[in-house]
C-alpha cells in the first residue's frame, strides 16, 4: 500500500490552515500497529474496507487482523524454498473474483481512485494473494483437506504469538 511516502513520518500532523498556535490539528494518519518491520496504518485499513481486499471487511478490527496475517504470511514466504510465480490467467481469475466482490470491472477505477490504490499496486495485491494461497497449498498438502482450515488457523495463530500479536 501507499508505504513509500509514509516512511519519514508515519504519525504525521498538521496545522489546519494558517498555522501557528491555537489552531486546531488534524490527523493525517496513524500508525496502528507494526508486524515485523511493516507497519499497518489507519489510512491501510480504509483502503482495504473500501476495496474489500480482506474476505470480510465487517469492522476496522476483522480489516486489521486480517492485514496483520497476510504481513505474517508473506513474511515466511520470502524465509522459504521460492515459489512458481503466478501465470497470467491464475492472475486474470483472481482479478474477476475480486471485482465481482466490488460490482464488477466498471466499479473498479473509480474505487482505486477513492482508495488512492494505482492499478499496479492492485495487481501487486492479487499477485500476492496467489503467493499466498500458493504456499499454504504447498505447507499443508499433506493435512486432509477437511482439517486445512483449522490447521491454518493454528499455524497464523502461532505466527502471531512469535511476532507478538494479539
Amino acid at each position: 500500500m501507499r508505504t513509500v511516502w509514509r516512511l519519514g513520518v508515519i504519525a504525521a500532523w498538521i496545522v489546519a490552515a494558517g498555522g501557528g498556535p491555537g489552531h486546531a490539528q488534524v490527523e493525517l494518519d496513524r500508525v496502528v500497529v507494526r508486524v515485523g518491520t511493516r507497519v499497518i496504518t489507519h489510512s491501510d485499513l480504509r483502503q482495504a474496507m473500501l476495496l474489500k481486499l480482506c474476505d470480510d471487511v465487517s469492522s476496522e478490527a476483522v480489516v486489521q487482523r486480517c492485514l496483520e496475517d497476510r504481513w505474517l504470511i508473506l513474511g515466511e514466504i520470502e524465509r522459504s524454498a521460492p515459489l512458481p510465480p503466478a501465470s497470467e490467467s491464475d492472475l486474470a481469475s483472481r482479478r474477476a473474483v475480486w471485482e465481482r466482490r466490488v460490482g464488477g470491472a466498471a466499479a473498479v477505477p473509480g474505487l482505486l481512485s477513492k482508495a488512492g490504490m494505482s492499478e499496479s499496486a492492485l495487481q501487486a495485491w492479487l499477485r500476492d494473494d496467489l503467493r499466498i494461497q500458493s504456499y499454504l497449498d504447498r505447507q499443508f498438502e499433506a493435512v486432509p483437506p477437511a482439517d486445512r482450515a483449522r490447521a491454518t488457523s493454528e499455524w497464523i495463530n502461532r505466527l502471531r504469538q512469535r511476532a507478538r500479536l494479539k
